[in-house]
């Protein structure tokens, strides 16, 4: 499969120089939204699809897709199937209905508006750390680099406390594994006799991962009001870590997974439109303080990260019956599985123009015609929707934005075919990009001075790379 996209509206084209997308011919159909977009015109309310040896239902129609994703009575979400055990171990991603819900309520005081909206600046800062680290001189796998930023955010920016770099590099290997370890584990579970590829290998990350845990406990940094969420999480627990352990363990899995997808993602783009990384970079430049930004200060970094979603988010959510069901005029038997393709609503002509064109223009506060955040569902929907899922959207804009202004990114390989990985939320596979300081940026000084004049305004060069040192 070949994804043409093009540089956004009223910009020259950019030749792709991340190379076109390529996944597994097995699973394009439902790996490429565009086809699944395309057949959700001509489909039903609900298609039954052959996948291997069973049968899966595809809910096309949009209002019935949300009624599927939010009834939790008939619809067994994917995170507490017995399948899974190994990795969620009952944490909250593992938690069905009261509890659950109980487990949400008890993290909710460590996003509040207040909280979030303080949290640019530590991310700007953390960023900015984590990319001094990165080589100059040599390609990057950015899925594994991004993976790395993703959770060192998340371990100092939520959850107050620090990885060894040693610890951190794991944890951004290990989190492909687990990703796909969690795929493959569930969607062969159906079928117990398929073997499931890389046990040995998700054993080996599932240990790393609980090395992390213990040093974000042994390191973690409590609020002077202990409203933070490892704080709350331990206050709701007294005397018993193990329940501390494996919560602290899913919001590892669940808050590295989209965050590093998104940003691998963005990456991407940025290499096949690189006009944005200089406009990122002005707009951090424009904002009152560009040493501490936030993400209200960044519409175009927020529109960038919002149109990288739309077309690289979570292709499809997936459920299973509790029991027989009808939906949408067709019987569903008790155990099926059924699809909710994101993917393709979120390409829907009727929705977006020019839908295969990458233009996050369309996101920005003026654009016409307005579309609606809700609709990208980039967090999931219903009970199971995503709670930290405000907190990304305050710190991935600034994250990005700290990325544009402190490397240049260029792909390793121009014309490199990227593969998708089979993984909970698909990054890109084999994208190896260069990551080279910023050149430093001549102040804007005004007019041009009079060369008469016996006073001359001189200009400062300022870098954001002066930060890593």
């Amino acid at each position: 499969m070949s994804v043409d996209r093009t540089a956004c509206p009223g910009q020259p084209f950019a030749q792709p120089g991340a190379g076109v997308l390529a996944p597994s011919r097995t699973l394009r159909f439902w790996l490429d939204p565009a086809n699944l977009a395309a057949r959700l015109e001509q489909a039903g309310p609900v298609v039954p699809t052959r996948t291997g040896p069973a049968t899966a239902f595809q809910i096309n129609d949009p209002a019935l897709l949300r009624k599927v994703g939010t009834d939790e009575d008939t619809f067994r979400f994917w995170g507490p199937d017995p399948s899974l055990r190994d990795f969620n171990e009952d944490g909250v991603v593992g938690l069905e209905g009261a509890a659950h819900r109980e487990r949400r309520a008890l993290m909710r005081p460590a996003f509040t508006a207040s909280r979030l909206t303080a949290l640019g600046p530590s991310v700007q800062a953390c960023t900015r750390r984590l990319l001094a680290d990165l080589p100059t001189d040599r390609p990057l796998d950015m899925r594994v680099e991004m993976s790395r930023l993703a959770c060192g955010l998340l371990v100092s920016c939520l959850l107050n406390s620090e990885l060894a770099p040693d610890t951190l590099s794991k944890i951004a290997t290990a989190r492909s594994t687990l990703s796909g370890g969690m795929f493959w584990r569930y969607a062969l579970a159906p079928w117990p006799w398929v073997p499931v590829p890389r046990r040995r290998a998700c054993r080996r990350a599932l240990a790393e991962l609980d090395e992390a845990v213990r040093q974000v406990r042994a390191r973690h940094r409590p609020d002077p009001d202990s409203g933070d969420l490892v704080s709350l999480l331990e206050a709701a627990a007294p005397g018993n870590p193990h329940v501390v352990q494996r919560d602290i363990r899913a919001l590892l899995i669940a808050g590295m997974e989209t965050s590093a997808s998104t940003l691998a993602w963005a990456c991407y783009e940025l290499g096949r439109n690189p006009h944005y990384q200089q406009a990122l970079r002005e707009e951090a430049d424009a904002s009152p303080d560009s040493s501490r930004l936030h993400a209200h200060q960044l519409p175009l970094a927020t529109a960038f990260v919002q149109e990288v979603t739309r077309l690289h988010g979570i292709p499809f959510l997936v459920r299973r019956t509790r029991h027989q069901t009808s939906q949408g005029g067709v019987q569903i038997p008790a155990g099926a599985v059924v699809t909710l393709p994101l993917g393709a609503l979120r390409r829907d002509r009727n929705r977006y123009r020019d839908p295969d064109v990458f233009d996050p223009q369309r996101w920005l506060p003026h654009a016409e015609p307005p579309p609606a955040p809700t609709a990208l569902l980039a967090y999931g929907l219903g009970p199971r929707y995503c709670p930290g899922a405000a907190a990304a959207d305050a710190m991935l804009p600034v994250a990005l934005a700290t990325l544009a202004g402190s490397r240049t990114l260029r792909p390793a390989r121009p014309g490199r075919k990227i593969g998708v990985s089979l993984e909970l939320t698909p990054t890109p596979k084999g994208l190896t990009m260069y990551a080279t300081p910023c050149e430093p940026r001549l102040a804007d000084t005004g007019p041009a001075p009079d060369t008469n004049s016996d006073s001359v305004s001189g200009s400062g060069a300022t870098s954001t790379e002066k930060g890593h040192t």
